[in-house]
């Protein structure tokens, strides 16, 4: 099995320990909703529509546009919802274009599509539906048409839903609550670095052997994909006393105007479960490593990259919302106050708080390599405490976080 086929079976464990009936839903690619996917579906239910009112209006070209249709479908989706058949079209405009659905049910695994199957979903009331959306942040206003569909579903069926979900602070869950959808919070992505992605590296010496790792760069900064936040703080830092990388165009196709150079010092692939150890990089010799995570200002949503500096035995700063060391801390990591000024994890303000990381990679970039190496034997304690806790202790913290957050409903 794969690594998330694992982690859903895990899932359903935790949730079959306090409940016999309920579903488990999931997305296709496990990750998210598919816009492309769900569009195969649009047309049909305009069609639908058409077919079962009479009318006969050209589709819009707009509504292929995935963006122009989170504004104009629900007109079309609320009407084939409540007006002709119900519970089928909520299985399968909800069901159908969204994913395929992985029930667990009556203690048996439906590997099925539900449109495709006699099986349907549980019907009695207090039968909960645990949604999986743990692996990247929630858009409502992007998936507005997935979330309201559940509200639907929900109202329909009389039924609890869970979302499980791995951030903090966000206005997105407030919304989801909002919307009567429930919410349990566990640091996923900690349990998955723990357990899966990071789990080969933990025994190897060119990792546990650090500090026989000579020092190269005062400090790195990744930047596979272009980001407003990411180019704003690059443009703030003293490039020449680093090691960062910018692509322009990067993979999506972006591209920047500024004024820092494109950069290159690896071969960019999207892998988030490797770090390269088999050979002295930058990523692996390098003081300080700059978390540069994907959300930056709305939410705490920590990922893989977090978790990188910390197998590497590397001090880190981290660019993302107020509250994220503080949030790493509460799940017993330790960071480095001792060394450099950290209030800037309690900065509101963007433009202050992306400053005053700034000012401290570079006041680590003005230092000599050898003023570095003896820093980094003065932290050595916090390093290897972060390591070993990393993974030891983290795997049975976020499975408990997640045990709790099911029984507690």
């Amino acid at each position: 099995m794969q690594t998330y086929q694992f982690i859903n079976h895990i899932i359903n464990d935790e949730i079959s320990s306090v409940y016999t009936d309920f579903v488990q839903f999931r997305f296709k690619d496990n990750i998210r909703f598919d816009h492309d996917f769900f569009n195969e579906r649009l047309e049909n239910a305009i069609y639908y529509k058409k077919r079962i009112s009479g009318e006969r209006p050209p589709v819009p070209t707009y509504l292929k546009n995935t963006r122009a249709a989170l504004e104009t479908l629900p007109e079309y989706y609320v009407y084939t919802m409540t007006q002709h058949n119900l519970q089928a079209q909520l299985t399968k405009y909800t069901g159908g274009p969204v994913c395929r659905n992985y029930l667990y049910h009556t203690n048996k695994w439906l590997d099925v599509s539900p449109w495709d199957s006699k099986e349907t979903l549980p019907r009695n009331p207090g039968v909960p539906v645990f949604i999986e959306h743990q692996w990247e942040p929630i858009y409502y206003k992007l998936d507005k048409i997935f979330w309201d569909g559940v509200k639907l579903w929900q109202d329909h069926l009389q039924n609890d839903h869970f979302v499980l979900h791995s951030e903090y602070n966000s206005w997105d869950i407030k919304k989801l609550n909002e919307l009567g959808i429930k919410d349990i919070h566990w640091f996923a992505h900690a349990y998955l670095c723990s357990e899966f992605y990071f789990k080969h590296y933990q025994k190897l010496k060119m990792v546990t052997d650090y500090k026989s790792r000579p020092i190269n760069y005062p400090w790195i900064c990744a930047n596979r994909l272009l980001r407003q936040h990411r180019t704003d703080f690059l443009e703030m830092l003293d490039l020449d006393r680093g090691c960062y990388s910018l692509l322009n165009p990067d993979p999506n196709g972006l591209t920047y105007n500024g004024p820092v150079p494109v950069c290159s010092f690896d071969d960019h692939i999207n892998s988030s479960a490797e770090i390269k150890v088999d050979d002295l990089t930058p990523w692996n010799t390098s003081f300080l490593h700059v978390v540069n995570e994907t959300v930056w200002q709305e939410k705490i949503h920590f990922t893989e990259k977090v978790f990188k500096p910390i197998v590497l035995h590397q001090p880190f700063v981290v660019l993302q919302a107020p509250g994220s060391l503080a949030y790493l801390r509460s799940y017993g990591f330790k960071t480095f106050e001792d060394w450099w000024d950290e209030s800037y994890d309690n900065i509101q303000d963007p433009q202050q708080r992306m400053q005053a990381i700034a000012d401290i990679v570079n006041a680590i970039g003005a230092k000599s390599l050898g003023e570095l190496e003896t820093m980094r034997m003065e932290m050595a304690s916090v390093l290897e405490h972060n390591f070993r806790h990393f993974y030891e202790n983290i795997p049975a913290i976020c499975l408990d976080e997640l045990r709790k957050g099911i029984a507690n409903l």
